[in-house]
């Protein structure tokens, strides 16, 4: 069987005997592939040795997959996460002080303004008015 493209949709449609054929179509049998197989992480595969995989208390981490220690952490950042790992029983969207109570209370504001507004968008398209 014969088939060409549609010159109306451009989809391959069969081609009937007042048409000339363009090109056969035929079936091509799929090879049969053997999957690959599944490679382990080993220590002939890694660049880390294994004992620098875990590293005693006193030395530095290494980065995953290569010999290098990672760069020493910033003071500021060092700050940053002592101030926010406390047990101060206050969440975590406020432990940043009171810059951080402001833009919370400024946003629960704005989300009651928006309900507000939803609900009197609702109300004023099922309630017509005279």
């Amino acid at each position: 069987m014969y088939h060409q493209l549609s010159k109306v949709t451009g989809r391959l449609v069969s081609a009937t005997h007042l048409q000339s054929p363009l090109f056969p179509v035929v079936p091509i049998a799929l090879q049969r592939v053997e999957p690959p197989t599944i490679q382990y992480t080993t220590a002939h595969l890694s660049t880390v040795t294994e004992a620098s995989a875990c590293p005693a208390p006193g030395k530095r981490n290494l980065i995953p997959g290569t010999n290098q220690p990672y760069p020493p952490v910033p003071e500021s950042i060092r700050k940053q996460q002592e101030l926010f790992q406390k047990d101060n029983d206050l969440p975590v969207f406020l432990k940043g002080g009171p810059m951080d109570s402001l833009l919370y209370r400024v946003t629960m504001a704005l989300c009651i303004v928006g309900l507000v507004g939803i609900a009197h968008t609702i109300y004023g398209h099922a309630v017509p008015k005279k």
